[in-house]
């Protein structure tokens, strides 16, 4: 395709200009359309690059230097506490080798001694398991071993956490965590020391 200039004549001469003002037009307008097309492509490529996988959704890098990997996953549905209800979210950061867990409650959680937040795990069917937990927040909590924590969940479709909110009644949030299996590769690069 042949692509004109656009040819206007100047104020004041015959109507003629604006007559061959308007294949020019066209044609600008098709020029357009095309590299609109194409940005098209090349931003659904990007999207197919960041390919997501499960629920999961990986965040930026919160480290300059080094391997890191954030992920997180919502849970299914929220879960209600004192005054409160609040979807948690499960959080999985990797930062030059160290890996840590993180769940944010979205809500003061009981008060008990320091550091020592008991939660009941259970993959999939299996049983229940006690745990103690480190609260880093009064809302946001982190498994103690979290590389053993990721690879359980790496093998697993559901994962389940009950916690228990301020002056409320044990919670249970609920996790798809299918498809954190796929980013293994990333995982081991970021999480564990070589």
């Amino acid at each position: 395709m042949r692509l004109n200039t656009c040819h206007m004549k100047p104020p004041g001469s015959s109507g003629l200009g604006v007559m061959r003002f308007i294949p020019d037009l066209l044609c600008c307008f098709l020029l357009c359309a095309c590299l609109l097309q194409c940005l098209g492509k090349v931003a659904f490529a990007a999207d197919a690059a960041s390919q997501q996988f499960g629920k999961w959704l990986k965040l930026p890098a919160p480290s300059k230097g080094g391997e890191s990997l954030t992920l997180s996953l919502k849970a299914e549905k929220e879960v209600k506490g004192w005054m409160k209800s609040h979807v948690p979210v499960l959080i999985i950061q990797c930062i030059q080798g160290k890996a840590d867990i993180y769940i944010e409650t979205g809500m003061a959680l009981e008060v008990t001694a320091v550091d020592q937040q008991v939660v009941r795990v259970r993959f999939d069917g299996n049983k229940p398991i006690a745990q103690r937990w480190r609260e880093v927040t009064n809302a946001t909590i982190s498994a103690r071993d979290a590389a053993t924590l990721i690879k359980q969940l790496a093998e697993s479709q559901q994962f389940f956490v009950e916690f228990t909110p301020f002056n409320s009644r044990p919670a249970q949030a609920e996790f798809a965590v299918a498809g954190l299996s796929a980013y293994m590769p990333q995982l081991a690069g970021a999480c564990w020391k070589k």
